[in-house]
């Protein structure tokens, strides 16, 4: 089920902006931008990974799993505590999926040249192969949905992006 905001036309806007907080064009009030935002990121972030096919001959991973092949994806050479940080978990639960994705082959752990304690985690060409596979079904699954909404709606989802990635530096700077 997709929540969106409650309906209502022109009218109940109009009758929402003379009695309390200010409304926007969709009728969702400032109070509720937080609430609104939290649930549309949770319910997009559940039907991408639901609409996600895996590469050719491959299972469906955990979300664990796939949130750290996306994060070695797009930092290659980080160590098993900064991921841990990043992924917000214990550094032990993310050495365990490491262990489990060197052994399917999708990373490789490379001594860290600056201190030989670490290890740096490197995606591997099936990893990459993987990725382009998964990344491209789900690319053209959001691009054919962008496409089939209303004239304008693309270009202003592109411009609320660069506002979104800075709300995401926002909450990565607290603890």
């Amino acid at each position: 089920m997709t929540l969106r905001p409650p309906p209502g036309g022109k009218a109940a806007r109009e009758e929402k902006r003379s009695h309390g907080p200010p409304v926007n064009s969709v009728g969702v009030t400032a109070d509720r931008v937080p609430e609104d935002l939290t649930r549309l990121v949770w319910t997009l972030h559940r039907r991408l990974l639901q609409g996600q096919k895996p590469p050719a001959e491959e299972k469906v991973r955990p979300l664990a799993q796939v949130e750290l092949l996306h994060l070695v994806a797009a930092e290659p050479g980080i160590t098993v505590q900064q991921a841990a940080a990043a992924l917000r978990m214990k550094p032990h639960n993310v050495s365990t999926l490491v262990t489990l994705l060197v052994r399917d082959g999708y990373f490789a752990r490379v001594p860290d040249p600056a201190d030989r304690r670490y290890v740096q985690l490197h995606p591997t060409p099936k990893m990459l192969d993987a990725a382009e596979q998964s990344n491209a079904s789900s690319y053209r699954s959001l691009a054919q949905a962008l496409s089939d909404l209303p004239e304008g709606a693309e270009q202003r989802i592109a411009a609320a992006l660069p506002d979104l990635w800075n709300l995401i530096d926002q909450l990565n700077e607290r603890p």
